[in-house]
């Protein structure tokens, strides 16, 4: 009996302990909140028009069309992202897919850029 009153004390203080939490953090205010940086970029917000499905199978047929040979190449990364100069603003650039293959070896230089616009057109970007 004296082990089961035991069990039961430290059972209710543990959940009593838990229960309480953490103070929370002091309210910010409205200047705080709005000085605060979006993580996700505005152009993320809208569905692409082209899916990365889409534009992975657009941009294998322009490699195909091109006579790209892609074999001992790999996708290393794609990407969904605004192409123009950094001068440019935001609105003003193109939305689209980009798709880089690299070469097994990795050496700089030996790699395959691909941009898919949201109109569906691919081209070939110049690598390193």
């Amino acid at each position: 009996m004296r082990a089961l009153t035991l069990l039961l004390l430290v059972l209710f203080v543990s959940f009593y302990c838990c229960g309480q939490g953490f103070p929370s953090a002091p309210a910010q205010d409205g200047a705080a909140k709005n000085e605060k940086s979006d993580p996700i970029p505005k152009i993320r917000r809208a569905r692409p028009k082209v899916s990365l499905q889409g534009a992975l199978k657009l941009a294998e047929d322009f490699i195909s069309q091109q006579n790209i040979d892609i074999g001992p190449f790999w996708l290393y990364r794609a990407t969904y992202m605004l192409e123009g100069d950094e001068k440019t603003p935001d609105q003003d650039k193109i939305p689209g897919w980009h798709f880089l293959w690299i070469k097994e070896n990795g050496y700089l230089g030996d790699e395959v850029e691909i941009f898919v616009d949201m109109n569906g057109k691919a081209y070939r970007m110049p690598s390193m």
